[in-house]
């Protein structure tokens, strides 16, 4: 009867660590697949600059980044951050900290607050006078996700636009 009892032991010991080793394993490929399926989103462009409230040393600007969602479902945008330059002089670092919902398959915008320093938009104001275009370079990084899995992508985009098509 003692044996009976401990072969019972030992099949219920080996059966619980399969069964943890089975859901590791499974964890492990929802994971890895749920990280590979998602694609990042696309930066189409940047405008509509709008000056902001100001106080002794710095300025804010809203600035609204175009974006392309290419995945076939829904994300969330939990924390975007980084920095942008204008015509190779840094603007200033932007922070987007609220929960955005992105539709499936679908363009959206992001409206980035700016933190600039009022030394660098002066500098930054004589070159745009004396230019019809400008280089707008932004940099940094996204946490976006679908359900508990989330992902950081870089943000890089650069490109030369006119001064119309940037401020409206």
């Amino acid at each position: 009867m003692k044996s009976h009892l401990k072969m019972f032991i030992l099949l219920i010991a080996v059966m619980k660590n399969y069964s943890l080793l089975i859901l590791s394993c499974f964890l492990a490929i929802l994971f890895l697949t749920s990280c590979q399926s998602v694609k990042d989103p696309e930066l189409k462009g940047i405008g509509n600059i709008r000056m902001g409230k100001s106080n002794t040393g710095n300025a804010d600007l809203s600035i609204d980044l175009y974006y392309y969602n290419p995945n076939n479902y829904r994300l969330r945008l939990k924390r975007a951050e980084g920095d942008a330059w204008l015509n190779d002089r840094q603007l200033g670092h932007f922070i987007i900290d609220s929960m955005v919902r992105i539709d499936a398959l679908s363009d959206f915008i992001l409206p980035a607050k700016v933190t600039i320093d009022k030394e660098q938009l002066s500098k930054n104001a004589a070159a745009l006078l004396l230019n019809r275009e400008v280089t707008v370079k932004v940099e940094g990084v996204a946490r976006v996700g679908k359900g508990p899995v989330y992902i950081n992508y870089p943000i890089r985009y650069e490109t030369r636009q006119s001064l119309k098509d940037l401020i409206k």
